[in-house]
């Protein structure tokens, strides 16, 4: 499968500080963001990919499995552009990118040498392939020794690879519980919707609550630090949200006995915000042509401490 490059999305190169990599998001994201494209399709499909860029670049440990990937891929298929990308100004940047390395391998073509030359060349040629011939038939019975035992090393290796438990990576946006708290629940006529920017100091996964018996959670979202994400198609009715604090997300952290699976190993908060005091209230109304409609925008920071509810993660959880 063909991995995306963050680095041109973000128009970086792959040496890019982090100061350069934020710098880049943000300029990228205020041009691209939705609400300043409305109705673009192709504008609101590159603008998620800006996020996943982001949320990977961003993260070092994230960053470094990437590059990892992502490297070693490049290295077998070099001589294959497959990235897959939906947005022209993605495509544009890998075309003058392919550009770039064919200009360069033309302008680091060796002269043509002279018939005097050419001809001495083809004398060593052969004198080397008559040695050759004689050190290949001297040793192939060793050498075929040798290669049956490499590929019985390389077969075990990649067995015991394949073996190994892989852990994938929480993305940008991604809803995480939603197998514990049930499908999310939308209206898609609905324009009610709550902006979160979250702070740089913390990721955190945000739940939209019902504010009434049994407080249902209707939405879990996971958004990195830094980012910024519009929840959109509110159903009427009053909500609070809980938000669960931290970094360094692992799949292999469990809470309540192991029903829930995946969360932050760091740096860890359970919070209520807009306690009992205020509630988000989304309400839509038709007048005529008119349409109302409510819209709320929030900033998330890990130590704020007014209108705020420390929880358990039993709490958080329920």
């Amino acid at each position: 499968m063909a991995i995306k490059n963050y680095y041109i999305i973000l128009g970086l190169n792959t040496a890019a500080s982090t100061d350069e990599i934020k710098a880049a998001y943000r300029m990228l994201a205020k041009k691209y963001h939705p609400d300043k494209n409305l109705g673009n399709k192709s504008a609101e499909e590159f603008f998620k990919e800006i996020q996943q860029a982001y949320a990977v670049l961003s993260n070092p440990e994230k960053r470094k499995k990437y590059d990892l990937t992502f490297f070693h891929n490049e290295t077998q298929t070099k001589q294959k552009q497959t990235t897959a990308y939906s947005g022209n100004a993605y495509q544009y940047a890998q075309q003058k990118a392919q550009e770039k390395y064919q200009y360069n391998n033309l302008k680091n073509q060796p002269k043509k040498k002279d018939k005097t030359e050419s001809h001495q060349i083809l004398v060593s040629i052969s004198i080397a392939l008559m040695l050759l011939y004689f050190i290949i038939s001297y040793s192939t019975g060793t050498s075929n020794q040798t290669t049956i035992a490499q590929r019985s090393l390389k077969t075990s290796k990649t067995a015991v690879n394949n073996n190994k438990e892989k852990v994938p990576e929480i993305n940008d946006f991604d809803s995480p519980y939603s197998y514990f708290f049930g499908e999310e629940v939308s209206n898609s006529e609905s324009k009610n919707c709550i902006t979160i920017h979250n702070s740089e100091q913390s990721e955190a996964v945000v739940c939209l609550v019902e504010d009434q018996h049994p407080n249902t959670t209707i939405r879990n979202q996971y958004i990195n630090a830094g980012s910024t994400f519009k929840m959109n198609n509110i159903p009427d009715g009053n909500y609070f949200l809980k938000v669960f604090y931290g970094n360094n997300w692992d799949t292999t952290k469990t809470y309540l006995n192991k029903k829930i699976k995946g969360g932050f190993t760091s740096e860890i908060a359970f919070v209520k915000l807009n306690t009992e005091n205020t509630v988000f209230k989304m309400k839509q109304e038709h007048a005529g042509a008119t349409i109302s409609f409510s819209s709320y925008e929030i900033e998330l920071n890990p130590y704020q401490k007014d209108q705020v509810l420390p929880i358990t993660a039993e709490e958080f959880f329920k």
